[in-house]
């Protein structure tokens, strides 16, 4: 409706909301009748069946209905999955975060009956039904099926605090249960998750091969350990030759849902300074006189004709050049930096050091940064002065 030109907007919103009551009505499983004793009546669903409704008037059993709908709907899993994932974005979590949400609703929830139903009515009983059909449908490590659950549990305890539910369901599902209906994942060996002395010679004989400004990122992160996103965002100004030290101090970041990149602080939001030993300062004095032959400088110490190079391109050439047979398997940026700290652990330095290097915490070094990369000749070296007596 619209008067001197300008629209109503009540009245619009009046007639979406008198539309989206209709539908309502008429999704009603149970008839709308007058009785012999001049009352209205309906039913209601119930989880043991239905419960019957009477009013003097028509109009107020329709809203009772409405209202029973609404309810329904604003209280069903896949709403409060939204209400869980807003609250995700109100407490900081970043875009590629809720990305991720939002591609494990679509990859385990979506199309399934557990979308529709009222939290309240969802039970253990009804979530380990809701297990049993994603494993009817595809195959789940049990990794991913710890994830899913753990974005039930997050719904629920919402729920909770919104004082729809007053017991979290998943307290009583026994998750390992299922362990043995998922697909089963090997765990990859250091041997594949680390490069050799040999095959970083390899490498080293494949970078030195032809010049280029990406093979020298990658060089760096042999001599370095830095994430690849550290190498994509590292300026001159983090240079210091006088103090030979070289300071980490942002990274790159990739948003999925904008597919944008941008540089900002750090993994862990930390700065760390590490010495700039003689091979690192060859290096970025080869990049630079490259880039300086190339007419390519800017504040970014790896810059081509389209700016600075991404760390994608970076983990690309990392990928491109351990793909021969001369490698165990294709290493990424990240297997070089295993490689680099599992080394320094080896020649005995300690975690506290090597995790200070590395830029992650003591634990996350032990547990997923360090392995076993002695060749046999030093295990014999080592097996031959512990048997020594005397």
């Amino acid at each position: 409706m619209t008067e001197h030109g300008m629209i109503d907007l009540s009245y619009v919103q009046a007639k979406i909301d008198m539309e989206k009551n209709n539908e309502l009505l008429k999704n009603h499983p149970y008839s709308i009748w007058r009785g012999t004793d001049d009352y209205w009546h309906t039913y209601l669903p119930t989880t043991n069946g239905r419960k019957p409704v009477k009013r003097k008037e028509e109009k107020d059993v329709e809203q009772i209905v409405i209202s029973y709908w609404k309810d329904i709907k604003q209280n069903t899993f896949k709403n409060r999955f939204k209400i869980w994932i807003e609250r995700q974005k109100a407490c900081g979590r970043s875009d590629n975060t809720i990305y991720k949400y939002e591609c494990n609703y679509a990859r385990f929830f979506s199309g399934d009956p557990i979308e529709d139903l009222d939290v309240r009515n969802i039970s253990e009983e009804e979530i380990s039904l809701f297990i049993q059909r994603i494993f009817q449908r595809k195959k789940v490590p049990y990794k991913a099926l710890k994830e899913m659950f753990g974005h039930i549990d997050g719904v629920m305890q919402k729920c909770i605090v919104d004082k729809i539910i007053e017991k979290n369901p998943c307290c009583y599902v026994d998750l390992p249960i299922f362990k043995q209906y998922c697909e089963q994942t090997k765990d990859k060996t250091s041997t594949q998750r680390t490069l050799s002395q040999d095959e970083k010679k390899v490498l080293l004989r494949k970078i030195h091969q032809k010049d280029s400004v990406v093979k020298c990122a990658l060089e760096l992160s042999l001599y370095t350990g830095m994430r690849v996103g550290e190498l994509s965002a590292l300026k001159w100004e983090d240079v210091d030759c006088d103090a030979k030290t070289l300071t980490i101090c942002r990274s790159e970041k990739y948003n999925r849902k904008t597919k944008e990149y941008s540089v900002s602080t750090t993994k862990n939001d930390k700065v760390r300074i590490i010495p700039l030993t003689e091979n690192m300062m060859a290096v970025l004095d080869k990049t630079k006189k490259l880039e300086l032959r190339q007419g390519y400088i800017s504040d970014f110490i790896f810059c081509g004709k389209n700016g600075r190079i991404n760390a994608r391109t970076i983990s690309d050439c990392a990928r491109n050049n351990t793909m021969s047979h001369e490698f165990s398997s294709i290493k990424s940026i990240h297997a070089i930096r295993r490689t680099l700290n599992s080394n320094l652990k080896c020649m005995g330095v300690a975690t506290p050091i090597a995790a200070a290097l590395l830029g992650h915490t003591e634990k996350v070094n032990e547990n997923n940064y360090t392995y076993d990369v002695s060749r046999i000749q030093d295990k014999l070296e080592f097996m031959e002065k512990a048997g020594k007596i005397g």
